[in-house]
């Protein structure tokens, strides 16, 4: 119970608090894990306040999928908007699209590497990944096909594959491996490393890895845009 005479925060900073200590404690124990009673201590509040706002545990659970992917979509929209504009333009060059690779790839470095924060929402797709919950489509609809989209406007540009191949598909999940990887071994690779966290300069030699090999894959692929033949004069 909280003592009486404290200021209880508003409906709003409720909600705010809660999501955010779901977010912590949904990617440390999961959803089965985790106990309404652990999620009210730790965002300070009520028990009542989880029922009230979210209707229960499960109700919270999906409102921090959607905190997620709201992050995650505020985080990468402007990115995401630079790549498909490369992938949609007739006039855009190779070189143009691999550029657009390697800002790609550094950006979702970071978004998936880069701070805190990040590491509880990927702790939280990777259980949905492995163990998915109803409320998995979420994530699915709001940030993964997202992604994949942009990856295979980019790869399929890149490659001449056509869009919704299998091998264009299985080739993006190949080259999103390569960052999921280091998210779900990150005890792993900062066992190596001698580092209790990954530093800019690790990010950035992470980056500069995928980038190497992304383009090592697209490599033996003709260019699929050829410059537009110029016109003929007319005799």
């Amino acid at each position: 119970m909280v003592q009486r005479g404290r200021e209880q925060p508003q409906e709003g900073e409720t909600k705010k608090r809660l999501i955010e200590a779901g977010t912590r404690l949904f990617g440390l124990h999961g959803l089965s894990a985790t106990s309404t009673r652990q999620l009210a201590a730790a965002a300070g509040v009520n028990l009542a306040a989880i029922p009230y706002h979210f209707g229960g545990k499960e109700g919270l659970y999906h409102a921090v999928l959607e905190h997620v992917v709201a992050s995650k979509q505020a985080e990468c929209g402007e990115l995401f908007a630079r790549v498909m504009a490369v992938c949609g333009n007739p006039a855009s060059s190779r070189e143009d699209a691999l550029l657009a690779l390697r800002a790609m790839v550094r950006g979702m470095t970071a978004v998936m590497l880069g701070n805190e924060e990040s590491r509880h929402f990927s702790s939280i797709m990777m259980q949905e990944q492995i163990e998915p919950t109803p409320a998995y489509d979420i994530l699915f609809e709001g940030f993964f096909r997202r992604v994949h989209a942009v990856w295979s406007a980019l790869l399929g540009r890149l490659t001449g594959l056509p869009a919704g191949s299998p091998e264009l598909d299985l080739r993006v999940l190949a080259v999103m491996g390569q960052l999921v990887i280091f998210r779900v071994g990150m005890l792993t690779t900062l066992r190596y490393l001698g580092s209790d966290r990954l530093s800019e300069a690790h990010l950035e030699g992470i980056a500069r890895l995928v980038i190497n090999q992304t383009e090592a894959i697209v490599a033996g692929f003709a260019p699929v845009w050829p410059a537009p033949r110029p016109e003929v004069a007319q005799a």
